[in-house]
């Protein structure tokens, strides 16, 4: 699977491959030249003005090797970057068409883990292991070549020992992958525990299991540190095979021309080449093998990834945020039936009318299958049988794409920000008046102009300045700012006293005009104020 990415920056890596292959070849001209010198300077008569081009000649390959081996870095880490780029940015795409119901059996913190560190691990796979491999095949097939040329025997014994790096290599790494493999599991998790605990903090500590809870975070965090250990010693075990193997590899060589220019056998020209390009020969395997753990690494978040991969897309309808309103007049069921993954009946034989400039209010027990309904409004579930239509005051049916919704969950979203921060989300540029005008419709612009800084002032993470009616106020008027033709409601009572409750009610009356309003509630007082009643038991109306 990784190696489908390649593709997304194949120019990058046809530079990179370019640039190693220039260096490659400058490399071996620096050695043939230094080579030339050094005989010179032991068995001639040195004269530097005779040889002063050699010289100039050597310094420009170095300069030049170096320069083309940089470039070839940087277009490697640039072909990582943009593919990991590539990949998020395809996981997120993926994630908006699966929908919050899909992927909710995942762990929050498990899900942040792998578009956080499981992408960023991929990157040296592209930027080091893949150019290097390249290098691999490039050097040492030159230097082969050049040392054919010089002395069979010379060739037959790099021909034999370069093998063995990689291969001992490749069985360490295996033991490498199944720790490796351990590692990411543990930590995906602990973060999915660890998010969920913070989460949920306040209510551990009400019931007084927070030490407990913290016990077992500190049980999962020393079994990963141990594991982390494990691949640390396995590392070093990897750097101490590199070093043997590659070390007793050039002293063979060494060793056999030595003794082999001692007897007469061989010039010294021709022995000193191959022993300055020994080491280059086993340079390429070495940096191959060191990157062989960016493999094994990208390969354990490869397996983080697929479970986002092979999450179902179960979105329906694809809403546009689009400015003004069409004329919508209502949204009509007509025995809608949704299955579950498992095939489980969620709603069976649905058939009801959300009417325009109504209070559409959907009641029931929980697990009834109010939240269901108004996921198929949303688009997050597809309906197995049956139809939902939407019309226009002319009775005519109307494209999704032209529809403006706009959703107020149960639970609420806040972040660290200013007001006008949260009320925009960052991804809208509204003017003043805009923001002032939802304000006043949602009941809170009265409090924001109260506060020293109005919709600049900071309210803290989750909007702990803020009351509950407050937060649902703003969540409210944050919904408003898109001037949706439908607005969706869940639980928008929920957790407040009844002097909130009220007001929240009546301040989403206010806001029924020219649009549709559904809600779904527990709330009696809630649904005795609705205009549309629909009870929902066991899936079914009631």
């Amino acid at each position: 699977m990784l190696n489908k990415f390649v593709k997304i920056s194949a120019n990058w890596f046809i530079i990179t491959g370019i640039l190693s292959f220039i260096s490659s070849i400058l490399l071996i001209i620096q050695l043939l030249i230094l080579t030339k010198i050094i005989n010179s300077i032991l068995f001639s008569n040195f004269n530097l003005l005779f040889y002063h081009k050699d010289i100039f000649y050597f310094i420009i390959c170095v300069f030049f090797q170096i320069l083309t081996q940089s470039l070839s870095d940087l277009a490697g880490t640039k072909a990582g970057l943009k593919i990991t780029n590539s990949i998020r940015s395809d996981i997120y795409a993926h994630l908006c068409k699966t929908g919050p119901i899909a992927y909710s059996h995942i762990p929050l913190g498990e899900i942040v883990n792998s578009l956080t560190e499981a992408i960023d691990n991929l990157v040296p796979y592209f930027s080091r292991y893949i150019p290097s491999a390249v290098m691999m095949i490039i050097l040492p097939f030159f230097i082969l070549v050049i040392v054919l040329n010089i002395d069979f025997w010379g060739f037959l014994i790099l021909l034999c020992t370069g093998p063995l790096i990689p291969l001992f290599m490749a069985l360490v790494g295996y033991t490498a992958q199944i720790i490796m493999d351990k590692q990411w599991r543990q930590l995906s998790v602990l973060s999915g525990f660890f998010l969920d605990m913070l989460k949920g903090l306040k209510t551990l500590r009400l019931f007084g299991r927070a030490k407990a809870s913290l016990i077992y975070i500190e049980r999962l965090s020393n079994e990963y540190r141990k594991t982390t250990l494990s691949v640390m010693k396995v590392a070093f075990l990897t750097s101490a095979v590199l070093e043997f193997f590659s070390s007793l590899s050039i002293a063979i060589v060494a060793v056999t021309f030595g003794t082999r220019l001692l007897n007469g056998t061989m010039n010294f020209h021709d022995a000193f080449l191959v022993l300055l390009l020994a080491p280059e020969y086993f340079m390429p395997l070495r940096n191959f093998s060191a990157s062989y753990h960016a493999r094994q690494n990208a390969n354990a978040a490869l397996v983080q990834l697929k479970k986002l991969y092979n999450i179902p897309e179960l979105i329906s309808l694809s809403y546009r945020n689009k400015k003004g309103n069409v004329s919508i007049k209502g949204i009509i069921f007509n025995k809608v039936t949704v299955l579950a993954k498992n095939h489980k009946v969620l709603l069976k034989d649905i058939s009801c009318v959300f009417l325009r400039d109504k209070l559409n209010v959907i009641i029931g027990h929980s697990g009834a299958g109010k939240t269901t309904l108004l996921n198929i409004v949303l688009g997050f579930l597809p309906i197995h049988s049956g139809l939902m239509q939407m019309i226009d005051l002319n009775d005519q049916s109307l494209s999704v794409d032209k529809i403006n919704i706009a959703w107020v969950p149960q639970e609420s979203l806040m972040l660290f920000g200013s007001i006008k921060d949260n009320l925009t989300l960052k991804v809208a540029n509204p003017s003043f008046l805009q923001l002032q005008k939802v304000s006043k419709q949602a009941g809170i612009l009265s409090f924001i102009e109260t506060l020293p800084q109005g919709f600049d002032t900071t309210i803290g993470e989750e909007g702990q300045n803020l009351s509950g009616g407050q937060i649902r106020r703003l969540m409210l008027a944050r919904a408003l700012l898109k001037n949706p033709d439908i607005l969706i409601l869940d639980e928008p009572t929920s957790g407040l006293d009844q002097n909130n409750a009220l007001e929240i009610i009546n301040t989403i009356q206010e806001c029924k005009k020219d649009r549709i309003i559904i809600i779904s509630t527990h709330n009696p007082v809630l649904a005795s104020y609705s205009d549309v009643l629909i009870k929902i038991d066991h899936g079914q109306l009631v």
